[in-house]
């Protein structure tokens, strides 16, 4: 998965922006939601800040994703990936001499 990302970070900036976006809206949440955890943090403002970083971060996931379906380039490099996996799941098969 790894290799994916970076292709596909390498041939479109745009997705590079809107991962790295996502990504940092995925950790804010993440990291929030531990400290509330953490330090037995109740109340009505702390569902609210939590509701609102699960908002943002489902919001840049959907611009991330809506993205890469309308995205030609980011199509291409989906379509040698799948060609990619494909022959990585199946084998190339050469003909011995």
């Amino acid at each position: 998965m790894d290799a994916q990302v970076s292709v596909r970070t390498a041939v479109c900036t745009a997705y590079e922006n809107l991962l790295e976006d996502c990504q940092n809206a995925l950790k804010t949440w993440n990291q929030r939601r531990a400290e509330i955890h953490d330090f037995s943090l109740r109340g009505k403002s702390f569902d609210d800040e939590l509701r609102k970083l699960q908002a943002k971060y489902a919001k840049a996931y959907a611009r991330l994703r809506n993205h890469v379906h309308d995205c030609e380039t980011c199509k291409w490099v989906l379509e040698i990936e799948r060609h990619s996996a494909y022959d990585g799941a199946f084998g190339t098969h050469r003909l011995s001499a």
